[in-house]
């Protein structure tokens, strides 16, 4: 049975929260307390919690209700599988009925049933106390507060036996545990009721709960500059389990299928992409690379931002059945899975400690007496190394013996200056990873005096995280973290800066980069990440060196609801696996889930397994396009258009234009303003010097509106301007861009469409940067039919899929010199007519002259009549419109030579639109005239 990620969305924020206040409860107690003298005894850990109250309670909080949350929901899932080694369920009772969780029933009751092996079990139980049974406080419950010490020492016995999963307990944890465990109201009654034992059937509920639990978090970072410490919660994003096995399958597994082709694993994964077929060419360069058999304990996978575990967990999966198709016993298969083939970084400690827990319990249902044989997991959360003292550690010890200078020291420390900032993006340096097995050597130095001893401590796990991050995988498969350049603090904006130039745009780009120096040279990349560096310009450099490096073997492009359970619909993905090694004319594999509707479940449209969502293409055909997108739908004839066309940009002008900084002091509605005012006819910048109009036509963009219309807005244009050229003049996002062109003849369009790009003659007006517009002195009606044909349509689609329509979008598209020709007498004139006649219809133009409904020729003896001659009227229009848009589209589908390949599509009906607000304002009038009638309403209602 599926977790059930609706109730848990719910409960894990609603936890945090109770948690949060109970252990301010909890603290303000201690505090009063202390205060009072009542605890003498913890005076040294009291003043210590003050300390810190005083520094930043709610970072103490907040730290410890995490800590709290995390044992939790450990010790509920553990409850749920029977897993605890001394036999008894911590926060559950033993049945049913009963309400008393099963540890304390038991111990007070000291009796076990024989199931439990009561010997071994009870003597365990009763030793967890260690004699520490408390003396209840005046009116406190005896009760509950043998319970609290119960799971204090509970938790005690597990930082000896699975030390990665549960941390010792700090004077903070153990003192801030709130004291009510028991009732149902309590945190720990929370998790009784609220989690099923049917949640827990499967470990992914342990990620569940932690990215539920960060969310009311991340909501309150999400879009500000992020800090450092707020960076796990404002960029992890719990992965889909359909896409991990995605990844995971088309990444480890395609290695292992490579190898052995004929592997009965290929019929395990329900998610392996089948390779197209390849030249012979190819599969020679494939073999080369790939071994003819390959050992399971020698294969490695690393996730470098492994949040909750998730990846590895379903990593751990796939390598269990190749052991097992290898011939190992199933008993032996756990420890070396955990200790050998999987690794986890992660700059969140919590996280961290969740993927530990996870996949242990994947190993405990696979071996029972896996707690008992000291798993050393490739788990860590990295440190940063303010806290090493080089000096002393130098000072101690004979650094030359080993080899080794201070300076080496001292570029470990820098190294990992700030590990928990910038996580598993951290390069080890070649020189430095040279040294590394004399620095591990140092670090396991023993016998110390307690300065030194204390130094190495801190020293291990910095030597221990270099190794980590100077290793090299068989694969690397991640989701990586998702920050833009606006989140990114001036430390992690300068560490993107300098060591990732072409991916600094985002941090999620930044790992693609970085796995191609943590892959092997035989190695596979998977990762889900945002779509945007397909397509966008600010990710070109890094797009043309993959594509120049490395080969994408597949792509899962999911686009819309690519996360839903975090209605993340914004969150537009695509997972894929790269090849390290770049194979000349490899044919790579894209499923496109973008098709279906935006609301579609995406792993059910890949499953489908649609032959009409599948394209096979090489990489090599990026090129073609202009800045390489990711345009793996298009056509070969469509993507030779760019090879024989010359780009528009070469024989006209797409430019963007002015933006005032403040529109709501420099903008206006048309009729917002003195109509006499408004300077229209103005063809020339310069005209508006000594001009006596203070306001100006104004295209900011608008609605979907093709040919004609959109023209809204005045601006402040006094002058020539002069207003907003001194309010803009060193004002950030302030620019007077393109002014030689204002109010000259072009071709505008919207720069934002939540649709198909729209184009329309431009006249008289100045254009902003959010109303793009294309000039030409001869062709202009012919690039404005060409703009709004359908095979425009499908190059834009190629060029900005994002629908975000720049300048230099339109600009990259293919002009091919054909007969084509377009006048004020043709089609495109025609057009232009129509669609300026039906904007005019409404007082909304400000060349409106009268309502339809009372023109000469269409107004009848009631309004109905009215109506049905206006409707006769822009119905022969709509079909003329029909007819001239079809056959611009025939001409120019027949000028680039894609008969068959494009079909002209019915245009969308303008007009039809605009007749429908004259009905529903000819409705509203009958309404309110037939109330008038009726005495509803008076004349002046």
């Amino acid at each position: 049975m599926p977790v059930n990620t609706a109730a848990l969305k719910t409960f894990a924020p609603a936890m945090r929260r109770q948690l949060i206040e109970a252990v301010g409860r909890k603290l303000d107690l201690l505090l009063h307390q202390a205060s009072a003298d009542t605890l003498t005894t913890t005076a040294g850990p009291i003043e210590e919690l003050r300390q810190q109250e005083a520094t930043n309670r709610q970072e103490l909080l907040e730290r410890v209700a995490y800590s709290w949350f995390n044992r939790l929901a450990a010790l509920r899932y553990l409850d749920a599988r029977g897993w605890h080694p001394f036999g008894a369920r911590v926060l559950m009772p033993q049945t049913e009925s009963e309400t008393q969780p099963e540890v304390l029933k038991l111990l007070r009751s000291g009796s076990l049933p024989a199931e439990l092996q009561p010997h071994t079990n009870e003597a365990r139980l009763q030793g967890l106390l260690d004699g520490r049974l408390p003396t209840a406080n005046a009116g406190a419950d005896p009760q509950g507060e043998v319970y609290r010490e119960l799971i204090l020492a509970v938790c005690r016995s597990y930082y000896q036996l699975l030390p990665n999963l549960f941390e010792g307990l700090d004077d903070a944890s153990e003192l801030l545990l709130p004291d009510d465990l028991l009732s149902d109201g309590s945190i720990a009654g929370g998790f009784r009721r609220q989690i099923s034992e049917s949640d827990c059937e499967d470990v992914e509920i342990i990620g569940w709960l932690y990215q539920f639990y960060i969310s009311e978090k991340k909501d309150q970072v999400i879009g500000k500059v992020v800090k450092s410490e707020d960076i796990p919660a404002a960029t992890q994003l719990f992965t889909p389990n359909w896409i991990v096995k995605y990844m995971v399958q088309n990444s480890l597994g395609a290695q292992w299928l490579a190898t052995y082709p004929s592997s009965a694993l290929k019929g395990q994964m329900e998610y392996y992409i089948e390779p197209a077929e390849q030249t012979d060419e190819v599969k020679a360069q494939l073999a080369a690379i790939t071994p003819e058999s390959l050992n399971p304990e020698e294969l490695t996978l690393i996730d470098p931002a492994c949040g909750s575990g998730h990846i590895l967990v379903e990593a751990y999966e796939l390598f269990k059945a190749i052991y097992l198709e290898r011939g190992y016993q199933q008993r032996e298969i756990p420890q070396l899975i955990l200790e050998k083939n999987l690794y986890g970084l992660d700059i969140d400690k919590r996280a961290a400690q969740l993927t530990s827990f996870a996949l242990m319990m994947k190993g405990r249902g696979d071996d029972r007496r896996l707690f008992e044989r000291g798993i050393q997991l490739n788990v860590m959360a990295l440190v940063n190394s303010d806290g090493l003292d080089v000096e002393a550690l130098a000072n101690a010890l004979n650094l030359a013996e080993h080899g080794l200078k201070l300076a080496d020291l001292v570029e470990l420390k820098q190294l990992f200056e700030h590990a928990t900032t910038f996580g598993s993006l951290i390069q080890v340096p070649d020189g430095l990873a040279l040294k590394l097995p004399v620095l591990r050597r140092l670090s396991e130095l023993k016998g110390q005096d307690m300065i030194v001893a204390k130094a190495l401590k801190t020293f291990e796990p910095l030597v221990r995280q270099a190794e980590l991050l100077a290793a090299q995988y068989d694969a690397v498969v991640a989701n990586p973290p998702y920050m833009g350049g606006s989140g990114m603090n001036a430390l992690v904006k300068k560490f993107a800066i300098d060591n990732f130039a072409d991916a600094k745009s985002d941090l999620f780009a930044c790992f693609i980069e970085r796995s191609y120096t943590l892959a092997r040279k035989s190695a596979r990349t998977a990762m889900v990440t945002m779509q945007n560096w397909m397509f966008l310009s600010s990710f070109q450099k890094m797009r043309e060196r993959m594509l120049r490096e490395h080969s994408i073997k597949t792509m899962a492009h999911i686009g819309y609801n690519s996360f839903p359970s975090m209605n993340s619909k914004i969150a537009q993905a695509t997972a894929f696996t790269l090849a390290q090694k770049q194979f000349m004319g490899y044919i790579g594999t894209y499923i496109s889930l973008n098709r279906a509707h935006q609301s579609a479940d995406k792993r059910e449209v890949f499953l489908e397994r649609d032959p009409a969502n599948r394209f096979n293409i090489s990489e090599s055909e990026f090129a073609k396009i202009p800045g390489s997108p990711i345009a793996y739908w298009l056509s070969p004839k469509l993507m030779e258009t760019f090879v024989n066309g010359r780009a528009l940009s070469s024989c006209s002008e797409p430019k963007s234009g002015l933006s005032t900084t403040d529109n709501a002091l420099f903008l206006r509605f048309w009729h917002e303003v003195d109509f006499r005012r408004i300077g229209f006819g103005v063809t020339e910048a310069s005209e508006t010097e000594a001009h006596e109009c203070f306001w100006f036509p104004f295209n900011k963009g608008g609605d979907h509106r093709k040919w004609w219309g959109n023209n809204e807005y005045v601006v402040n244009w006094f002058r020539n301007g002069a207003s907003i050229k001194e309010k803009t003049k060193g004002a950030a996002g302030g620019r007077i861009v393109s002014p030689e062109y204002y109010f000259k003849k072009g071709v505008a369009w919207s720069g934002i469409s939540s649709s198909k790009p729209s184009m329309r003659i431009l006249e008289g007006s100045i254009f902003g940067s959010g109303g793009k517009a294309l000039f030409s002195e001869t062709q202009l009606l012919k690039y404005l039919g060409f703009l709004n044909s359908d095979v425009a349509l499908n190059l834009l689609q190629a060029l900005s899929p994002t629908l975000n329509y720049e300048a230099g979008h339109i600009g990259s598209l293919p002009i091919i010199e054909t007969e084509v020709n377009v006048s004020n007498n043709s089609g495109v004139g025609a057009m232009i007519s129509i669609a300026r006649a039906d904007w005019d219809n409404f007082e909304t133009s400000w060349d409106f002259s009268d309502n339809p409904l009372l023109r000469q020729g269409l107004k009848g003896l009631a309004l109905e009549a009215s109506w049905r001659n206006w409707e006769a009227q822009s119905t022969a229009a709509i079909r003329q419109m029909q007819e001239l848009e079809t056959e611009n589209n025939r001409l120019f589908i027949a000028a680039y030579g894609l008969e068959g390949e494009l079909h002209p599509e019915v245009p969308e009906d303008q007009i039809t639109l605009a007749r429908a607000e004259i009905r529903k304002d000819m409705a509203a009038f009958l309404s309110y005239a037939t109330g008038c009638m009726m005495g509803r309403y008076s004349l002046d209602h």
